[in-house]
């Protein structure tokens, strides 16, 4: 399974050439869903000189990868850590997945992790799953009753195990990675995603020590790019915001109070 991972990867990236180190770090960008991942992805490419083109999605099972067994994760990320040409990478999976290889994992690449507001989480992730064609989640006819529903269908991909409502497991994702950061020193880097939205080019500029010097821009990519924008606000009735913080709050208190969001 892990030969045919790396193998795999190759294909993905066969402009790549394998060198004992690259000059800059590949970029592992981790976030539960809806949290900005995108808009940090474009922030890294612009400012830092990484490859615009596509970029690695760990999230995608053609990756041939046994997400359940840590080494093997580690595996594919230190032979995406050996390219000569760094590479920016897509995951949406809770820290789980990386139990016992994580410091492995940090040898070969840079991982920043981005969290954001639970109640603006769920109002855009309410509407990127009635926009999917497929079974992503549970759909709902209100964001409140999605962000108190089970996690089901596709998004079971990035846990382990289940938790009693979707803002339960936007706790569980936020609370492990901010833990293990904790005492991973600057190789995994938190942002938060208001700070990225409303104070850009302070936020960029600390990357610098992770990332190296910046080659690019510090204007703040379109929100647009790479975006799913999900369904016509026409088609889905107003979130009720007073509604779902309430019910947030009562539910993830003590996660939003640690992070700043209540």
């Amino acid at each position: 399974m892990r030969d045919s991972s790396v193998r795999s990867l190759q294909d993905l990236a066969p402009h790549t050439a394998k060198v004992d180190a690259p000059a800059r770090p590949s970029v592992l960008v981790v976030s539960h869903e809806r949290s900005g991942t995108h808009f940090l992805m474009n922030a890294i490419v612009a400012a830092y000189g990484y490859p615009r083109g596509p970029f690695l999605n760990f999230d995608q099972p053609q990756l041939n990868i046994n997400y359940f067994d840590p080494p093997a994760v580690a595996a594919v990320l230190e032979k995406v850590g050996s390219h000569a040409t760094p590479s920016v990478i897509k995951s949406h999976h809770a820290v789980d997945f990386f139990d016992g290889v994580l410091d492995d994992v940090l040898k070969h690449v840079a991982v920043f992790y981005i969290h954001r507001d639970p109640v603006d989480v769920m109002i855009s992730f309410w509407r990127l799953v009635a926009a999917c064609s497929w079974h992503e989640g549970p759909r709902r006819p209100t964001a409140l009753e999605f962000a108190a529903a089970e996690p089901e269908g596709m998004m079971m991909r990035y846990q382990q195990k289940q938790t009693r409502s979707l803002l339960h497991r936007w706790a569980n994702h936020v609370d492990g990675w901010t833990e293990v950061a904790k005492t991973r020193g600057g190789r995994l880097k938190v942002v938060r995603y208001d700070a990225l939205s409303s104070a850009y080019e302070r936020t960029v500029v600390g990357f610098d020590a992770l990332l190296g010097q910046r080659t690019g821009s510090l204007v703040p990519p379109r929100r647009e790019l790479n975006v799913v924008t999900g369904v016509s606000a026409d088609a889905l009735p107003a979130p009720d915001y007073a509604a779902i913080r309430e019910l947030a709050l009562a539910e993830v208190g003590d996660t939003m109070r640690r992070h700043g969001y209540a």
